[in-house]
Formats: structure tokens, C-alpha cells, sequence
């Protein structure tokens, strides 16, 4: 992967639909090339692009982030994890613990189910909690949507359906797919995406072997509010860093950083520790990621309807 595909799949992350004329002249390379470098992505599977839902709209407005210890063998306790539908995000990291899950839930009654859950794991012997106070930055969601842009009818639901699997699909094809006008299906698609409900976007295969770096970072401040406020807007001024949340547990800000290499992975947690506000930085690399989950079923979208 070079500069170029990591700026392309960036542009991508941020706008999965975008045409390939803008793509082209945000990069300043040919129409051509961005078109063939992005169907290469996809014919490849370092790439896809989805719709995401946001997790308020589907019901699911609780989100924790959890870091276990494992003692004997991994795989087993990965695969039994990977089960959880309220998994969204699984990763095997590299120091003291061994993995990383982020859980959705709709309420704390149950999150406290999943996390006893996971803690009955055969091979979890130490769970770290952070539940998600406040999140900052979140790559293929967006910002939290107005509470009155929460509700979807049947047309919502066939049009994100189809979307969560091809999030490129034209306004034509997704006519044929629901019966509907491709006017009609245009209007609907530019509502649900202004709402910020749902986010089109790349989605990266982590296990392909890349330059970049996905690495996690968990910060405590030194507790002044102008402090707290100054490592917020640090982290939301690197742009490599996909997901940001303001916690409460063991840290007081979580993020996750897709860095070029390993010495641009130094140079930002270097930045982060030298911060006036930061008291504390710990890190971890994510080795392998099991699962990224951003698409939910018909059934838990019809549920959530009127949410």
C-alpha cells in the first residue's frame, strides 16, 4: 500500500459514494486511475464499501469497550466472542491483555448481561470496562442523529438492506431492487445520509497485509476541564485517528488511530503523551482483527422502527 492508496481508501472511508471525477481531483490524479485503483480494491477485498446504521437508530444507544485478559489459548475464546451479536468490533492486540471487544446494547441492564456474559468466557480471566460517555469521532458513523430522524418506514429499510451490501449500488439499480422510482430512491437515500442515521463508507479488511498501523490508545487527564478539553481537540486534529470517545472507567478518552506506518504511530502517541492535559497514555496494536460488524438484519431494523 502506498501513499496514494492510503489517501484513495481515506477519501472513501469519509464518502463511499463519491464519484470518481472528485475523487480524482481531491488526489489530483486522472478520473482513470481512481477508477481502476478502487475496483482493484474491491476485486481484492482490502476494500468494501457498506452502509453503516448508527447504533442509536437500530436501538442500540448503549456502547462499552472492553479489554480481557486470556489465559491458555486464544482462538477458542475469540470464536466463542465472535457469536455475540451485540459484538460489533473484536480484535486480538498485542501486551498486557489480549483482546479488545466493543459491545452495543440497548440498555445497561443489557450491556451488564453481555459483559457477565463474556466474563463466564472459559479463558477470560480479567475484564477491563470503559463505557462510552460521549463519543467524539466515529469514522463510518458520524455524528449522533437528531432524535427525530430515528424513525424508519419499509422503503428505509429495503433501501439500507440492499446498501449493507453494496453501498455503491446506482440509484437505478437500487430501483430494480425495490420497486421503486429511481427519483424516489435518490430522495430517500440523500435523507437518510443527511440525517446522519446511515454513513456509506469503506470499510477496510484489517487482516490483509498493509503498511498501516491500527493501534488503540487509552488516556487519563490530569483532571483540570480546559486540560480535558485540550486533549479532546489534539485528537480530533490527527486525522488518522478513525474513533474517538469520551469514557468513563479505567480512561478518560479512548481512541483508535490508523497510522501510516510505525514511526507515524510513534510521532501521535509521542504528541498525545506530551500534552499539558494527558497524564497518562497506554497503547496497544491491534494483531489481527475477528470482526467488524456494521450491518444489522431486516428483522433488528424493523424492530427499531419508531425509536
Amino acid at each position: 500500500m502506498d501513499d496514494f492508496d492510503e489517501d484513495l481508501i481515506r477519501a472513501l472511508q469519509l464518502d463511499g459514494r463519491a464519484q470518481f471525477s472528485a475523487l480524482a481531483a481531491d488526489l489530483g490524479v486522472h478520473r482513470t486511475l481512481v477508477a481502476q485503483r478502487v475496483h482493484e480494491l474491491l476485486a481484492s477485498g482490502e476494500i468494501r464499501i457498506l452502509a453503516a446504521v448508527h447504533p442509536r437508530a437500530v436501538g442500540l444507544p448503549i456502547q462499552a469497550n472492553l479489554q480481557l485478559r486470556i489465559s491458555g489459548p486464544t482462538s477458542p475464546v475469540f470464536e466463542r466472542l465472535s457469536e455475540f451479536t451485540n459484538v460489533v468490533f473484536l480484535s486480538e492486540i498485542s501486551g498486557q491483555n489480549q483482546a479488545v471487544a466493543e459491545v452495543w446494547a440497548a440498555d445497561r441492564e443489557d450491556v451488564a448481561r453481555a459483559v457477565r456474559a463474556i466474563q463466564a468466557i472459559e479463558g477470560v480471566v480479567e475484564t477491563q470496562f470503559s463505557l462510552y460517555d460521549r463519543v467524539l469521532r466515529r469514522l463510518r458513523l458520524g455524528e449522533d442523529p437528531e432524535a427525530g430522524d430515528l424513525a424508519f418506514d419499509d422503503f428505509d429499510i429495503a433501501l439500507i438492506a440492499e446498501l449493507q451490501l453494496d453501498g455503491r449500488l446506482t440509484f437505478g439499480e437500487l430501483a430494480k431492487r425495490t420497486g421503486r422510482s429511481a427519483s424516489a430512491c435518490r430522495a430517500r437515500v440523500l435523507r437518510l445520509l443527511e440525517s446522519g442515521v446511515m454513513r456509506i463508507g469503506a470499510v477496510r479488511s484489517r487482516r490483509s497485509a498493509t503498511t498501516s498501523v491500527l493501534s488503540g490508545v487509552g488516556i487519563v487527564l490530569r483532571g483540570d476541564a480546559e486540560g480535558a478539553a485540550a486533549a479532546e481537540e489534539l485528537l480530533l486534529g490527527i486525522p488518522t485517528i478513525e474513533f474517538a470517545a469520551r469514557t468513563l472507567g479505567r480512561y478518560a478518552l479512548i481512541a483508535t488511530i490508523a497510522a501510516r506506518s510505525l514511526a507515524d504511530y510513534t510521532d501521535i502517541v509521542r504528541r498525545i503523551r506530551a500534552h499539558r492535559g494527558v497524564r497518562l497514555v497506554e497503547t496497544w496494536v491491534h494483531a489481527f482483527v475477528w470482526l467488524e460488524r456494521y450491518e444489522w438484519s431486516l428483522d433488528r431494523l424493523a424492530r427499531s422502527r419508531g425509536v
